[in-house]
């Protein structure tokens, strides 16, 4: 992968060692980060020794190696994308992401889930209940996973409106969710493909960026008071600036997406309105057991964000596809 071409080929089936399982891939996503790799230079891709890509994996255990007592072969799970030293503080606390001693992630340091069979440590799979697809699963793995972290970091109570830059699978996970939460949620984005899809699947209140003053739209919906929450999933630099001026007071702004490495805060707003900004890097896995309770409590309808499903075999067109951001969630179905 790289150079915005990828290769299909044959790989043996992986083996579990002690502490490891191997899972039967269901349904594994393509993420934006699928994305940087795509289209990174042949002599990155090249170093890289044909490592399989694919963070995003959901599946059955089909075989499981020595010292593994928390897994069963027929098990369904999905696995925490990041990995680490297991042994740091972080990981301790199920957050890999933030391991500095062997901090690592599927499909960039070792082979991910664009695959028929994926390897991985046991202590990485999260299981994942019947009630929830494995479409959902994929999501809960990164994205949805992703924007439901950020979501717990609001200060928000339900009724509250809160407000989504950028309806990607990240920021549309986020206003779904926020919706299971019981918040009036807007969102906003300027891709029609995108705002088409929010209003389809009915997720809240959807600004066109490109038609509607933002700001203004804002007011009229919170009757002049701000949101109690924004998460900025776009990276947009116009969005940024924009996220503190519809914060309300006492509001929390979470910077999510990545782009620009610069954020323009309006800095009299910010201290106005006694704002609180955080950042927001993926997820925990006590997290992704918070998101599974509510998936079971309430109707959240992450399963209409696929918008697209291919074979493995069909990686090519999938990835193209995918690049033109003209879609909502794509996933590899090994059951399509």
């Amino acid at each position: 992968m790289g150079e915005s071409k990828v290769e299909v080929r044959e790989f043996p089936d992986p083996k579990p060692g002690p502490r490891q399982a191997v899972l039967e891939m269901k349904v594994a996503g393509l993420c934006g980060s699928d994305l940087h790799k795509y289209h990174s230079n042949r002599e990155w891709a090249d170093a890289r020794h044909g490592m399989i890509s694919g963070h995003e994996p959901a599946g059955v255990i089909v075989e499981v190696g020595p010292d593994v007592d928390e897994l069963s072969v027929g098990d369904r799970v999905c696995v925490y994308h990041r990995t680490g030293c297991g042994n740091c503080a972080d990981c301790r606390a199920g957050y890999a992401a933030f391991c500095e001693v062997g901090g690592g992630a599927f499909g960039r340091t070792q082979d991910g889930s664009h695959a028929d069979f994926m390897l991985t440590d046991a202590h990485y799979c999260l299981l994942l209940p019947d009630e929830i697809s494995f479409s959902v699963g994929t999501q809960l793995a990164c994205t949805a996973g992703t924007a439901f972290s950020a979501l717990t970091k609001l200060p928000a109570r339900a009724g509250d409106a809160i407000l989504v830059f950028g309806l990607g699978p990240v920021g549309l996970a986020g206003l779904l969710l926020g919706v299971g939460k019981g918040y009036r949620a807007i969102g906003v984005d300027v891709e029609p493909y995108r705002i088409g899809l929010a209003k389809a699947i009915g997720g809240g209140t959807v600004i066109d960026a490109r038609n509607e003053d933002v700001l203004e739209k804002v007011r009229d919906l919170t009757d002049g008071k701000g949101v109690a929450g924004v998460l900025e999933c776009s990276g947009s630099s116009v969005a940024r600036k924009q996220a503190t001026g519809v914060a309300g007071r006492g509001a929390t702004v979470v910077f999510v997406g990545h782009g620009s490495p610069e954020i323009p805060i309006e800095i009299g707003e910010l201290l106005r309105n006694d704002l609180t900004v955080k950042g927001n890097v993926v997820f925990s896995m006590a997290s992704y057991h918070e998101a599974v309770n509510l998936l079971l409590r309430k109707a959240v309808p992450l399963d209409r964000m696929v918008t697209h499903r291919f074979k493995i075999e069909q990686a090519v067109e999938a990835f193209a596809l995918f690049d033109t951001g003209k879609t909502g969630k794509v996933v590899f179905d090994w059951d399509a």
